[in-house]
C-alpha cells in the first residue's frame, strides 16, 4: 500500500514491463487470499490509474457457496469497472471464473496459483472460462509439466517466480485459509518440517533471474509476489529490477517468505537445470539433500572469509 510517488516512479522506470499491479478489493469485503491488507493509498492508486490494476479475489476456499457470494462480488467488479476502468481479476474458484466471464465479458479472468492447475487435463477442464493461468507451485521446477500445460492452454501463462512455498505442501490449504480469514499474520506451519529437513528449502517454488532463459517458450508473463519485499519498497524495486533487467540475486533476496533459503546460500546453475528435468523421485534421490549441504558449506566458507 504505497503512496502515488512510488507508483509514479515505478511507471517511469518500469512502465513498459508492467502488465498490471495486483490489489485487494477496496473495503476488503472479499478475501484476497492473503492477510487483510492496508489500503490507505488504494483509492488514490485506482483513481490515478498510473498503472493497470488487477483485483484479487482468491481465497483458497470461498467462505460460503458461490450462489451466496457471487452477487456481491459481481456488483463490486461492476463498480470497479465503471468507476476506475478495472477489467482484470484473479480468482481461485473455477465456478466464480465462469460466472464472471458470463456476466462481465469485458473482464480478463486469471486463475490464481491457488486454483492448483498442474496439468493439461485441468487446463482443459477450465474450458474457455480463463484468460490466464498461474500454474500450481508443483510446476515451477517441472519443465516438462510446463510444456504440457503450454500445449493444452491457449491463453496467457503467468509464472510465479518468488513465492517459495514448498510444492505440494501438505499444510498449504490450512495456511492460506488462516491468512485469508483469521485476521493476524499466521505463523509458518511448515517451520518444524524445515528444521527437520532443511534441504526442502531448495525445492521451493522460486526461480532466480539468471535461470529464466531455461523457461523460454513456456510462459508469457511473470508474477512477482510482494508480500515480503514491499515491507521495504527499495528492496522490492531491486528485486523487480533484477527480474526485468537480469541482475544477480541470491535465493534469500527474493522475498518469498519463511520457506525460502534464508541464509547467504547460492545455488549452482548445473543443479538448477538438473532439477528442471529430474523425475521428482525425492525418496530415493539424494541430489537435493547433498546439494543443500554443499551450498551451505560454501556459504559458511564465504562468510568466514569476509568476517
Amino acid at each position: 500500500d504505497q503512496p502515488l510517488p512510488f507508483w509514479a516512479g515505478m511507471r517511469d522506470r518500469f512502465g513498459p514491463a508492467i502488465a498490471a499491479v495486483y490489489c485487494p478489493m477496496p473495503g476488503q469485503r472479499f478475501a484476497s487470499g492473503r492477510p487483510r491488507q492496508p489500503e490507505e493509498h488504494l483509492p488514490a492508486f485506482l483513481e490515478a490509474a498510473l498503472l493497470p490494476a488487477e483485483v484479487v479475489v482468491n481465497p483458497i476456499v470461498l467462505p460460503r457457496p458461490l450462489a451466496e457470494v457471487a452477487p456481491d462480488i459481481l456488483d463490486a467488479l461492476r463498480w470497479l469497472e465503471g468507476e476506475f476502468g478495472v477489467q482484470r481479476v484473479t480468482v481461485s474458484n473455477l465456478l466464480l471464473a465462469r460466472t464472471i466471464k458470463e456476466r462481465l465479458p469485458g473482464f480478463q479472468v486469471a486463475a490464481s496459483t491457488l486454483m492448483g492447475i498442474a496439468g493439461p487435463a485441468q487446463a482443459l477442464m477450465a474450458g474457455g472460462w480463463l484468460d490466464a493461468i498461474t500454474p500450481d507451485t508443483r510446476l515451477v521446477r517441472d519443465l516438462a509439466g510446463l510444456r504440457g500445460l503450454r500445449e493444452a492452454f491457449a491463453g496467457e501463462i503467468r509464472l510465479l517466480v518468488n513465492e517459495a512455498c514448498l510444492p505440494g505442501c501438505l499444510l498449504r490449504t490450512q495456511h492460506f485459509y488462516e491468512m485469508a480469514y483469521c485476521g493476524a499474520q499466521p505463523r509458518s506451519l511448515c517451520a518444524s518440517i524445515l528444521e527437520e529437513q532443511p534441504w526442502l528449502r531448495l525445492t521451493g517454488a522460486w526461480i532466480l533471474p539468471r535461470h529464466l532463459p531455461l523457461y523460454a517458450g513456456v510462459y508469457d508473463t511473470l508474477k512477482l509476489a510482494g508480500r515480503v519485499t514491499l515491507r521495504r519498497p527499495e528492496r522490492y524495486l531491486s528485486v523487480l529490477q533484477a527480474y526485468v533487467e537480469g541482475g544477480p540475486l541470491l535465493p534469500r533476496d527474493l522475498g518469498g517468505g519463511p520457506a525460502s533459503v534464508l541464509d547467504g546460500m547460492d545455488v549452482s546453475d548445473e543443479w538448477f537445470e538438473l532439477v528442471l528435468h529430474c523425475d521428482k523421485r525425492c525418496a530415493t534421490c539424494p541430489s537435493c539433500r547433498a546439494a543443500y549441504e554443499q551450498f551451505q558449506r560454501k556459504a559458511e566458507e564465504k562468510a568466514s572469509w569476509t568476517a
